[in-house]
């Protein structure tokens, strides 16, 4: 694992920065998650690295919160192009906010690693999505956000295994890590339909009849397709023998990495 920073501007970033405008916005709306859940993955994992006493895995929980870091602080740039156009997003943020604090607050060490496991496993069929499913969606995108979520997802997959340890470090075993797993897809995913449905709501109110069907119809193919492809993946994250250190990096994701000049 290499912390990496490809220092990205955003001051002219549309939020509909690829042509398939409900694909944007779905994306978006896992952007806007990000500060709040990786700054909660890293609080987790330091507390974490704390009573862990292997070396070697909180050296790797080091790099894991550096590359976190630089994550969530590049999404917050970005988001904060969509505050303006969107009256409820900053609510919304502030509601997930809460929820992280509260988990903090109120459930065991354990019970947090294992939503942050949850959280990493979703990340990585992310990851395999972006990297080896829509060239077609990111066919003249902006570049930036390409890149940013190029990178994202890349080192995504780099630290796959990390939480995975600390859940194990941490003593959790099988039906600790589902319970994390299910918590994780429904908190987020609740999050994230809220989100896209305000932004693609907020853009369709100025749409005329037959442009807003046709929103509505390509929303629902890019969810059945993005279901097609994560539906199996998920479920093998339910079985037992599930290790994400035997998984195959996806096509591309290496030498992207290999572009961007490592620096925290």
């Amino acid at each position: 694992m290499i912390p990496r920073n490809p220092r990205l501007s955003f001051e002219d970033a549309l939020p509909h920065w690829a042509a398939h405008a409900p694909f944007a916005q779905i994306t978006n709306a896992g952007s806007t998650s990000l500060p709040y859940v990786e700054t909660y993955l890293n609080k987790v994992m330091a507390q974490a690295a704390a009573v862990i006493a292997d070396a070697r895995l909180k050296a790797d929980i080091a790099l894991f919160s550096a590359q976190e870091g630089n994550h969530y602080r590049q999404h917050r740039l970005y988001n904060r192009r969509l505050h303006p156009c969107y009256p409820q997003l900053q609510a919304l943020e502030a509601g997930l906010g809460r929820d992280y604090e509260g988990m903090l607050a109120r459930d065991s060490l354990l019970a947090n690693a294992a939503y942050c496991e949850g959280f990493e496993s979703l990340g990585i069929i992310h990851a395999e999505f972006f990297f080896e499913r829509i060239p077609d969606l990111l066919e003249g995108a902006d570049a930036r956000l390409v890149r940013l979520w190029g990178w994202h997802l890349a080192e995504e997959f780099e630290h796959r295994s990390v939480c995975f340890e600390v859940h194990a470090a941490l003593g959790g075993g099988y039906l600790s890590r589902l319970r994390g797993f299910f918590r994780a897809l429904r908190h987020l995913g609740a999050y994230g339909k809220s989100v896209s449905d305000h932004l693609l709501e907020t853009d369709r109110a100025a749409m005329g009849e037959r442009e807003r069907r046709e929103s509505v119809r390509l929303e629902k193919q890019y969810r059945a397709r993005f279901m097609r492809f994560a539906l199996p993946r998920l479920l093998h994250v339910l079985s037992p023998a599930y290790d994400p250190r035997r998984k195959r990096a996806p096509r591309g994701a290496q030498a992207l990495l290999e572009s961007i000049r490592p620096g925290a």
